[in-house]
């Protein structure tokens, strides 16, 4: 260590977090809970009401959406569709 230079007062935790931050943390993720399921039932909607062309315009299928209802309400709709999409495109 350089004479100059001081120890960090606050080092790193890496992961370990304080009851009250994990407290803190699950009260955010309760209070957002919502929200995110309001937008991913969005973006499924808006998706739903593209029609068979515009679908396969995007790389997508109806049986993609439909898949995606055994998942969580509050998950993100939009890396699984990329997969899907990826995944078709790399047959073809």
């Amino acid at each position: 260590m350089n004479a100059g230079t001081a120890p960090c007062p606050n080092p790193p935790t890496f992961g370990r977090h304080s009851v009250v931050e994990k407290l803190a943390m699950m009260a955010t993720r309760i209070a957002l809970w919502p929200a995110h399921v309001i937008a991913a039932r969005r973006t499924l909607s808006q998706l739903s009401s593209l029609s068979e062309y515009e679908l396969r315009d995007v790389g997508l299928t109806r049986q993609d959406l439909m898949n995606l209802t055994a998942r969580p309400l509050d998950e993100d709709p939009t890396p699984h569709l990329n997969r899907a999409r990826i995944s078709r495109a790399r047959r073809a």
